[in-house]
């Protein structure tokens, strides 16, 4: 039997298949450097909105109670007229009461006198865990047994600043994630300051977030450190006369 082959039936030389092997490898190293710098920045982008939502929801937890401060008080000794404890209130937490069932009954006409039930003596603080390293933006129930509740969980910094009147600011946080208001100007765009605690009707609530860094520096797909702030202003709307 006789075979016969044609030269067009050749198939690749060796070195053809090299360079062709080689050519596919560095199109595909190429391609999966491209991959993994895109799923860091999406990795990195899922956490930012995370920690965002986290710290956002905190926020309006914050907002919502503090702003009823002061409703229906009673005459307490160290709480002010606007509902806030002075004496357990700073720059990096506030605690307040209402007398949230003092809303008269209806067909009784009686009224509840204290602020002794649930939701009515609440402080908020930023609680710092030296051993494991975390801080969180904490709810203490003072009437309650079990009465403290995590806000947020992945926060630096929080900064609270009490005005008698609607401000006007700029935001500002620092590498640390510490964050804090500036240019604080009032409605006529004049230089605003600070009061006392038991002299507010409006807070301003900083929360400073540190994003961590993703990757190693000058590799593909490194995403250095960044920082976020959020702020909520809050009117204590029982303390304003109209």
């Amino acid at each position: 039997m006789h075979i016969h082959s044609s030269p067009n039936e050749a198939g690749f030389s060796l070195l053809e298949l090299t360079i062709a092997m080689g050519i596919t490898l560095v199109v595909m190293g190429l391609a999966s450097s491209l991959l993994a710098g895109s799923l860091k920045i999406r990795s990195r982008e899922d956490r930012k909105s995370d920690a965002i939502a986290d710290v956002q929801r905190g926020l309006n937890i914050m907002t919502r109670e503090i702003s009823n401060a002061g409703f229906r008080l009673p005459s307490l000794s160290g709480v002010s007229t606007n509902g806030i404890v002075v004496g357990d209130t700073n720059s990096q937490s506030v605690r307040i009461v209402s007398n949230l069932n003092g809303s008269p009954d209806p067909l009784t006409g009686s009224s509840d006198t204290d602020v002794a039930d649930n939701d009515e003596d609440v402080k908020f603080l930023m609680y710092v865990d030296n051993d494991l390293g975390q801080r969180y933006i904490v709810r203490f129930e003072n009437n309650a047994t079990t009465g403290t509740t995590v806000l947020a969980n992945r926060v630096d910094s929080l900064v609270i600043r009490y005005y008698d009147e609607k401000v006007n600011y700029n935001t500002t946080v620092n590498a640390q994630g510490v964050c804090d208001i500036t240019d604080v100007v009032n409605a006529s765009n004049s230089a605003e300051s600070e009061v006392s605690p038991g002299a507010a009707k409006y807070l301003v609530i900083a929360v400073g977030v540190t994003l961590p860094a993703v990757g190693t520096p000058g590799a593909d797909g490194y995403q250095p450190p960044s920082q976020v702030q959020l702020t909520s202003d809050v009117v204590l709307r029982n303390s304003l006369v109209y």
